[in-house]
């Protein structure tokens, strides 16, 4: 009797171990997923804080932001959720797997980034002309990388040590129920932050930033890379599937004038042609004085000794400097809906500015004293317009800042130096920044000695910014000429768009200065070309953005056939029309007729229409 209770004891206890063994084991499993998910969780936090540093050689805070937390843990499940449709031990198996492509995925985006400002994508499959648009190595390691993996050799460690082992079955359920709450919580997240709103307006998980810093913010990388993917293919499958092609041929033809050539016609023939895109200059200030003093004295002269014209508008859309920089290049109107270059910087233009030049025996260059990722513009340059060269804030020195970044004088001198060593005919871009908003220029700089009141207002500072840039715009000139550059270069200038009115005018409004000339909203920025031995000329053709490419095109004597039905402008120095359209549909100047008025009506529509289909580059 003794001894059968003692089996049936011994059973007992045999079976209460074998199930805390269970509860044991599972107890471990439950741990390493919950560590595992934090860990995932806390490398994500890192890896954005490191990218938010940026890759200028410019000191900037590590900025640990926890907020969007829930955001990524939500994204990290999504995938996190599959471990649960294997069986037992390869559960544990694949916690490792995720956790190791998890990090691989992040040190080639942090590498990536290194490289370009930029993350790896799908579009950089799909679209190659994308793919590392800098050309500059991608292994990147730096110390600070180890961290992505220690918690991997820890985890190993545990499992190797502890024996940690797992039991469970798979489970479609639990596969199913992580699965739908990690969507519920990617839509709720959704709705708040991009329908809604709560949070900063930089802090969307669809809508792109304009740069990836501010792309990720909200999302993390694993919602970055599924959003990027779904605009991927849905670019992709419109660039197959466009109905759209039929208008855009039937507008493209009807902008056609089929004029005679001109005295104009290849005035600047085989010339190096450099484009400064002047922040926020506006046609008001031309030709007038404040204090007894001209505002852009040196732009006034080259207004008598160039091609002056004094009806050009800007025609940004969703964008600003960025929109100028795309309808300069390509002659295309931008988009309304969104950023064109944010959002359709995989599409490329073969008779670019750039392409066109390319094809000619050009150098092309294009330089922006920015990180490369700031509104995509390095790969919109490089991919989009066929830019051959490109020089980022990286490759000048930083001495000083003046306004909004990297000093006029500073950025202007070092080209000047840089372009001495380029092989010649070549082609440069670059946009200054000195008098952006919101016009905050050092009392060393300030040099008109307005009163008080103007001095302090928005309005005295633009007028000290413009007047600040114009000196460095001389000082370009005298550098060019000191190279032994000028005799052999056309130089064009125009604002990118308005600045004072557009931005501040509210606040000028209120104002009362030198009998308030400076009032009126014209929606006006300057062009000026200037080109050694060029007869001046005041050109008073209604114009805009759009007509930059087929007018130097023209000027440097580029056969119509590279431009002429690719472009949605016309030749400026060479035209019959006298109207244009900007922003909101509204035509300025004269328009002969019914039909040219419906025509230009349609501008925008059809530059929306070549965008979205991706239509030059199939064309």
């Amino acid at each position: 009797m003794a001894i059968k209770n003692y089996k049936d004891f011994v059973k007992r206890v045999y079976k209460k171990l074998i199930e805390l063994k269970s509860k044991l084991l599972k107890t471990s499993m439950s741990k390493l997923r919950l560590i595992n998910v934090i860990s995932l969780t806390i490398k994500t936090v890192i890896f954005l804080a490191l990218i938010q540093v940026g890759t200028a050689d410019i000191i900037k805070p590590i900025n640990i932001n926890i907020k969007f937390t829930f955001v990524y843990l939500a994204f990290i499940l999504l995938f996190y959720s599959i471990g649960y449709v294997f069986s037992k031990n390869k559960q544990i198996v694949f916690q490792v797997i995720f956790n190791l492509l998890y990090s691989i995925l992040l040190i080639a985006d942090l590498w990536y980034f290194r490289a370009n400002n930029y993350l790896l994508g799908l579009k950089n499959i799909l679209y190659s002309g994308t793919f590392n648009p800098l050309g500059k190595s991608l292994y990147n390691f730096k110390g600070i990388d180890i961290i992505f993996f220690v918690d991997i050799i820890l985890m190993l460690l545990w499992i190797i040590i502890g024996k940690v082992r797992c039991s469970e079955l798979r489970s479609f359920g639990k596969f199913s129920f992580t699965i739908r709450y990690s969507i519920i919580m990617i839509l709720i997240s959704y709705i708040a932050l991009d329908v809604f709103g709560i949070s900063d307006w930089d802090a969307k998980i669809v809508k792109a930033g304009w740069n990836v810093s501010m792309s990720t913010k909200a999302a993390g990388p694993v919602g970055y890379h599924l959003v990027e993917i779904g605009k991927t293919i849905n670019k992709k499958i419109n660039d197959i599937t466009s109905k759209d092609d039929k208008q855009i041929d039937n507008w493209i033809e009807e902008n056609q004038e089929n004029m005679k050539p001109n005295e104009y016609s290849g005035i600047a023939k085989g010339k190096n042609v450099i484009i400064v895109q002047i922040e926020s200059l506006e046609n008001f200030v031309i030709n007038r004085t404040v204090n007894g003093k001209e505002i852009t004295p040196f732009l006034n002269k080259l207004t008598k000794e160039g091609l002056y014209f004094n009806n050009f508008y800007e025609q940004n859309n969703a964008g600003n400097s960025i929109d100028c920089d795309f309808m300069v290049n390509t002659s295309v109107f931008p988009l309304g809906d969104k950023i064109t270059a944010l959002n359709y910087g995989e599409n490329s233009y073969l008779s670019s500015l750039p392409s066109i030049l390319n094809r000619n025996g050009y150098t092309t260059i294009s330089t922006h004293a920015e990180e490369s990722g700031e509104f995509n513009w390095t790969e919109l340059h490089k991919n989009g317009f066929g830019v051959k060269k490109i020089w980022n804030i990286n490759d000048y020195r930083y001495e000083e800042t003046v306004g909004y970044g990297l000093s006029d004088r500073s950025l202007l001198s070092q080209i000047s130096q840089k372009l001495s060593s380029e092989k010649e005919p070549f082609f440069l871009q670059v946009p200054t920044l000195s008098s952006h908003g919101p016009f905050n220029i050092s009392s060393e700089y300030r040099e008109l000695n307005l009163p008080k009141e103007i001095d302090e207002s928005y309005l005295g500072g633009y007028f000290e910014s413009v007047h600040y840039m114009d000196k460095q715009l001389q000082m370009f000139f005298d550098q060019l000429e000191k190279e032994g550059l000028l005799d052999n270069s056309m130089i064009v200038m125009y604002g990118d768009h308005t600045g004072v009115h557009k931005y501040y005018n509210d606040d000028i409004q209120k104002l009362s200065y030198d009998g308030d000339w400076w009032k009126e909203v014209d929606n006006k920025i300057p062009l000026v070309i200037y080109s050694k031995g060029m007869t001046p000329k005041l050109v008073e053709a209604h114009g805009g953005q759009v007509d930059l490419l087929p007018t130097i095109s023209y000027l440097i004597g580029m056969e119509e056939k590279e431009y002429k039905y690719t472009s949605m402008g016309r030749v400026l120095v060479n035209t019959n029309r006298d109207a244009t359209i900007i922003k909101g549909n509204k035509i300025v100047g004269n328009v002969k007729n019914e039909n040219d008025k419906e025509h230009l009506l349609n501008s925008y529509n059809i530059g929306e229409k070549i965008i979205k289909n991706n239509y030059f580059s199939r064309n």
